[in-house]
């Protein structure tokens, strides 16, 4: 089997110079215990050499594309959508590329299957379909606790689509070193076969950086280490060794979220904003202050622990001065960060200021439409909604 891939990825090296390139950073090893053909995560490519045997060199190659393809994109490491199941995950990928990428072997799931419209993304796709899922399995099993991404939890899914599909995306996970990697690679691409242009545009959109709630903390990392100073005998004083207690200080952070609860918000916009300030959390923050707005601005709630119920207050109109001055007017906070969907006017930043910002919007439409003023007073960034 290793024999038949290596003369198919010789092939490449003369003619597919970006699939040649992006195969070479995975190594290839057979598993035949999947359900799958082919399968890539965790740096890997594994074939079933079972299920290969029966199969032509023409067909095989055709399911190497598509797992290399779904590298050049980074579904399997640079975009897990929260509250999709892996089977939800593996069918928005393949909606991708079936949308893109003409195949002649080997069937793939395309949008219009899901009743989808063509030229989406993959959370959009993956959000789509697990809420099919929910339906069809008639559990909703999967909803926002599917979150430790465990493929166990694809019991429902699997009695649909079968064990095949959990399978594909069985090893995807978050995994920054893998697709800087992969991104170091495009960059370098001088030709790109016989790809189409539009998977192009898409595999050289992916590389640059799509901020989302997972890496906000990052933009307020140098203003996260804490003033409070803790004595401790497991480290030894600067000048007087052990005979003196030495120092350590912790890293943490003060940070305030501003919800846009005005009435152009809808439920689940609040419950995706919500389950995402939920699991700031797990970067070990201990306490987050949330204050709800439309044109005025709510009561300040200060959150211990991940938030269960929701309470929405205002449901108006939407003006982002009131919470820009409130942010002003306390310094203390290391960073801010405004959850809405953008349409209000610009508001004006006090030069006093100090305070990092960051705006997070619901989908890339609004990006492109507000980016080019949010970007002036911080970071801007998307929370894709289905």
């Amino acid at each position: 089997m290793l024999e038949r891939i290596s003369r198919i990825t010789e092939r490449w090296f003369l003619s597919e110079e970006a699939l040649f390139s992006v195969f070479c950073t995975h190594r290839v090893a057979e598993n035949s215990s999947i359900a799958c053909h082919v399968r890539v995560g965790k740096g890997i490519i594994e074939v079933n050499p079972d299920l290969c045997a029966d199969i032509s060199d023409k067909e095989l190659e055709e399911r190497l594309r598509i797992e290399v393809i779904r590298i050049l994109l980074k579904h399997p490491y640079d975009r897990q959508p929260d509250g999709c199941s892996i089977t939800a995950r593996a069918l928005g990928s393949n909606c991708v590329i079936g949308d893109s990428y003409q195949l002649q072997k080997v069937e793939i799931e395309r949008p219009s299957d899901f009743k989808l419209p063509p030229n989406g993304h993959f959370e959009f796709y993956a959000r789509c379909i697990q809420k099919l899922l929910q339906k069809m399995d008639g559990q909703g099993q999967q909803g926002e606790n599917s979150e430790d991404n465990s493929p166990n939890q694809d019991e429902g899914s699997e009695d649909t689509f079968g064990k095949e599909y959990a399978d594909i995306a069985a090893n995807w996970q978050q995994d920054e070193l893998m697709a800087a990697q992969v991104n170091e690679v495009i960059r370098d691409v001088n030709s790109w076969g016989s790809l189409p242009g539009n998977l192009v545009e898409e595999i050289i959109a992916s590389t640059k950086a799509r901020v989302d709630y997972r890496k906000i903390l990052a933009g307020f990392r140098a203003t996260i280490l804490s003033e409070k100073r803790r004595l401790t005998r497991m480290r030894p004083n600067r000048r007087s060794g052990f005979e003196a207690m030495g120092s350590r200080y912790d890293f943490t952070t003060h940070l305030i979220i501003g919800v846009d609860s005005s009435g152009s918000i809808t439920k689940d916009d609040l419950r995706n904003f919500y389950s995402t300030i939920n699991r700031f959390f797990q970067y070990g923050i201990q306490q987050i202050d949330v204050v709800q707005f439309d044109t005025d601005l709510g009561e300040v709630e200060t959150l211990l622990k991940a938030a269960e119920e929701i309470r929405v207050t205002g449901r108006g109109g939407t003006c982002f001065q009131p919470f820009i001055d409130f942010v002003a007017s306390h310094p203390e906070y290391d960073g801010a960060i405004i959850y809405t969907d953008g349409y209000a006017p610009q508001p004006s930043i006090p030069a006093s200021m100090r305070t990092p910002l960051c705006w997070v919007l619901r989908s890339e439409k609004e990006l492109k439409e507000h980016e080019c003023w949010m970007s002036q007073s911080g970071r801007v960034c998307v929370i894709e909604n289905p």
